[in-house]
């Protein structure tokens, strides 16, 4: 990912797609969403979370902004753990992109890497036995 838009930032990707984002005021369950209106694209992240999760929010909608039908409203919850293969595949993307080839170290668990990595564990999980964290 990094190869091809130089940056592992999302925000600079989604400028890159045309894409706005906004921080808003969101229920304190919801952590952002995506939609398109008028075929407009749009990432708003609540604006009460922290740094870290503002970029991993945004991070997993532009995963859905990328990946998914443009015809639906994509809404990122706080319980990341409950996710249908879209969601899955929104977290992958996420984790991905915000790795940017970082491995965890020798014996480091999944807790400590997300802590190092600011992202995560559930997006971190989303990779998999067969991904970065066997």
């Amino acid at each position: 990912m990094t190869t091809k838009y130089k940056t592992n930032d999302p925000y600079e990707i989604a400028k890159v797609h045309d894409i706005k984002v906004s921080h808003e005021p969101l229920p304190e369950h919801i952590g952002g969403f995506y939609t398109t209106i008028f075929e407009y694209e749009y990432i708003v992240i609540n604006s009460e979370k922290t740094e870290d999760w503002k970029r991993a929010i945004a991070a997993h909608e532009l995963g859905h902004a990328l990946l998914h039908n443009h015809d639906h409203t994509f809404l990122a919850m706080n319980d990341f753990a409950l996710l249908s293969k879209v969601e899955k595949e929104a977290n992958q993307f996420a984790a991905t992109l915000l790795l940017d080839n970082e491995k965890p170290f020798e014996g480091e668990t999944i807790f400590d890497f997300s802590k190092r990595t600011h992202i995560p564990i559930e997006f971190l999980r989303s990779l998999g036995k067969g991904g970065i964290l066997r």
